[in-house]
């Protein structure tokens, strides 16, 4: 088991709170997760970038550090706790490929039999860098978007629609790796995920606990915040035909009480595109 947590913004926003202040901190929740962290962000909207350590969050000076000063409008974070693979560098998550960042939480168990099935479908050209199912797992959903015509941006102004297309394109890969384990008789699966490119935002949950928020009850920022609206200030969120939310939390717990909290159903995947609609999937 690991801990994710990540968010993307309509301005940027630190880290600091969630990662570091807050009563269930990541750096908390650390303290059962000690196999190394990762911090992955898109500085000035471009190219992912990670930062990590194979050394505990709860411990780990750079981790607050990091947490302390980096900003950004989309983050991915994650706390390990080895299932599969070494403790080592290769190893950490978030992961990297073109755009694309991805963290994990979970195991594919009999990955040793799988991992033939999932290097077979995986993204044509590139081969997992460490030995983790978790990376495995990551190429196989984007060879699938790919070969779906859905890895990459269309050209020109952004298409409403591939966000609700992305999220069913990953649903229906997942589908067809459960049917795979399921006749192979190894035990479910665990599939909780974060993915982003920047832009879209995606947490799945399968198989663990997940949680979402989209609205504050109170923010410690909102006198200095260059949002206008302010949404996420509303008790209730918007529908999602009046106003579009401003930010998604993803958490595999709640984090703290300025946050108000949803659970995602099991099966389900919450996201938002370049225009901060919510979708929800499955």
């Amino acid at each position: 088991m690991c801990r994710l947590f990540g968010f993307r913004s309509a301005v940027p926003s630190r880290t600091h709170r969630s990662l570091i202040l807050a009563q269930n901190s990541l750096a908390h929740q650390a303290l059962q997760h000690r196999h190394g962290w990762g911090i992955g962000h898109y500085p000035g909207g471009g190219a992912p970038e990670v930062l990590n350590s194979v050394a505990p969050a709860s411990e780990c000076p750079v981790f607050r550090e990091a947490s302390r000063s980096l900003s950004a409008r989309t983050f991915v974070v994650h706390v390990r706790k080895a299932t599969v693979g070494r403790i080592a560098a290769e190893n950490l998550h978030p992961f990297v490929c073109g755009q694309w960042m991805f963290a994990h939480n979970g195991t594919i168990h009999g990955f040793s039999e799988v991992r033939p099935w999932l290097r077979e479908r995986g993204l044509p050209g590139r081969e997992p860098a460490g030995e983790t199912d978790s990376e495995a797992l990551f190429l196989y959903l984007l060879g699938e978007l790919a070969r779906a015509g859905l890895a990459a941006p269309a050209p020109g102004p952004t298409d409403p629609e591939r966000p609700a297309a992305i999220g069913r394109c990953l649903a229906a890969a997942l589908d067809a790796l459960e049917t795979e384990i399921r006749w192979r008789a190894i035990a479910p699966a665990a599939l909780n995920f974060l993915l982003t490119d920047g832009a879209l935002f995606l947490g799945n949950r399968r198989g663990r606990e997940l949680w979402f928020s989209t609205q504050k009850r109170h923010c410690a920022d909102a006198l200095t915040c260059p949002e206008v609206s302010k949404p996420c200030l509303l008790r209730e969120r918007p529908a999602q035909t009046e106003v579009p939310v401003n930010h998604l939390l993803i958490a595999s717990e709640p984090i703290g009480e300025e946050d108000i909290w949803e659970e995602v159903p099991e099966g389900q995947m919450v996201l938002v595109g370049p225009d901060f609609r919510l979708h929800r999937i499955g």
